[in-house]
């Protein structure tokens, strides 16, 4: 059994600090900018790391690649992470059935990346050791075709989830095991009680193993699930609101000007509203994960959860964590 939950994750050169946040780039969000455009402007912000998704770099244009490719280099000159998506998901939402692992496969060979999820089953197997064996399989099949780390994502029924991870876990003794937020349950205390079961599986191990949590970026829910035992999350609120600074609530776009004066950081002149408006949310989160970090290191995360919510949520939140 791990003897203490890892304050770091080691990623190539570059060493993270646990928990953290990957921010999201998609073309299932529909806003005015592009995922080159989201990439670009990351790369631009020297964020430390982000995801980006294999589908979109697919799809994009011989100019926009080589836009993106720029981007990356940038980056990883900054030392950032960049963490590849399969692409599934944006296959999924938009019902595109000629995305296929061999297209993943070719995006994961030629396009920059430390990590990368697995070609993960939108359809999975209905028990723990049929998911657990299509999931290692996918994972070995993967690693095949990239010189990075694949990690796996886990697909399945609720109830399964802790005894798959584990399986997964035990075999592959990933770097980051990934579990969409999605199928942890129907609400936050229901999810917050399916990963405590997921993190008790997981310590059964020899060896601590961090989780991830696809598609979660709301500023409470990361603290919440960080305090159960969650390690690393991704997320598309940084490109879809205004982030309130303060309360890490989100709102429309065109109420950027309530919140301006929260972002110290120097913009150039003319720099457009909607970019500006991003580079107020990746402040946001660069400074909150940082703080959630140091509220974890020093054991201090339900002071921290107080900050973002409300006596009533707080009491529920805190409650459930601790039943």
């Amino acid at each position: 059994m791990p003897e203490n939950r890892k304050t770091e994750l080691r990623v190539a050169e570059t060493v993270l600090p646990l928990p953290c946040f990957f921010p999201s780039v998609s073309s299932v969000v529909k806003t005015d900018m592009t995922p080159t455009d989201h990439i670009q402007l990351l790369g631009f912000s020297a964020h430390s790391l982000f995801l980006i998704s294999a589908y979109d770099v697919a799809n994009c244009t011989y100019q926009d690649r080589k836009r993106i490719k720029t981007a990356l280099d940038k980056s990883k000159k900054h030392g950032a992470v960049i963490l590849m998506d399969s692409g599934n998901y944006e296959g999924f939402w938009k019902v595109d059935k000629t995305w296929k692992a061999d297209n993943f496969h070719e995006v994961v060979k030629s396009c920059k990346n430390d990590l990368c999820f697995c070609y993960d089953n939108h359809n999975p197997p209905d028990s723990i050791e049929t998911i657990a064996e299509d999931v290692i399989a996918r994972v070995i099949q993967d690693q095949n075709h990239t010189n990075g780390i694949v990690c796996p994502i886990i697909h399945g029924e609720t109830t399964l989830l802790p005894g798959s991870a584990k399986r997964v876990a035990e075999q592959l003794s990933p770097l980051l095991l990934a579990i969409p937020e999605r199928e942890l349950g129907k609400g936050i205390i229901g999810r917050i009680r399916t990963i405590k079961k997921i993190r008790k599986s997981l310590n059964d191990l020899e060896t601590y193993c961090p989780l991830h949590l696809l598609g979660t970026g709301d500023p409470v829910s990361i603290i919440a699930y960080s305090m159960v035992g969650a390690d690393s999350f991704d997320g598309l609120e940084w490109c879809k609101s205004v982030i309130d600074h303060e309360t890490g609530n989100q709102h429309d776009f065109q109420h950027w000007d309530f919140f301006r004066h929260q972002t110290n950081r120097e913009l150039p002149e003319n720099f457009p509203h909607k970019q500006s408006v991003l580079m107020h949310n990746l402040n946001f989160y660069r400074q909150f994960m940082k703080e959630l970090h140091d509220a974890v290191k020093n054991e201090d995360t339900e002071t921290f959860l107080r900050r973002y919510t409300t006596e009533n949520q707080a009491s529920l939140l805190v409650d459930a964590i601790k039943q």
